[in-house]
């Protein structure tokens, strides 16, 4: 499969939070299953708390797993595989995904909100880039 990679430039923790949030309702609006990698067990925690109290009269369905699952959108970490078969994969992880290539579309941040988080962002851009994957840099919006 070709994915393709969307990296959508953030200045503010804010609008990380909004993006995250728009990607997971979209998601369900479009009927396409999400899986959103983080680094570590604490910020799964805090992205499942994000999501149920976004948006502010209602809430995001999902689950934190490290196991197969139905749910259309699945939060984990340190762990490379597909668990819910999405067509879509939120990576907020410093890294590659392991399995990127298993999506049809990848979602990174082109985090600005600092020196070492822009060098770091430009960096997972470029290696995407050396791998000859179609990126596409959205507009902040």
């Amino acid at each position: 499969m070709k994915s393709k990679i969307f990296f959508y430039p953030v200045k503010d923790n804010q609008r990380k939070l909004q993006l995250i949030c728009n990607k997971a309702q979209e998601s369900i609006a479009q009927e396409k299953k999400l899986l959103i990698a983080v680094p570590n067990a604490e910020a799964a925690q805090f992205i499942d708390t994000l999501l149920w109290k976004s948006p502010a009269d209602s809430f995001i369905p999902h689950a934190i797993t490290q196991k197969s699952s139905k749910e259309w959108i699945v939060i984990t970490f340190n762990n490379g595989e597909n668990l819910n078969q999405a067509e879509r994969l939120l990576n907020l992880c410093h890294g590659l995904h392991p399995t990127f290539q298993q999506f049809q579309e990848v979602y990174e941040l082109l985090d600005e909100s600092s020196p070492d988080k822009t060098n770091l962002s430009r960096r997972k851009l470029d290696a995407y880039k050396e791998l000859g994957v179609n990126v596409v840099v959205r507009a902040e919006g």
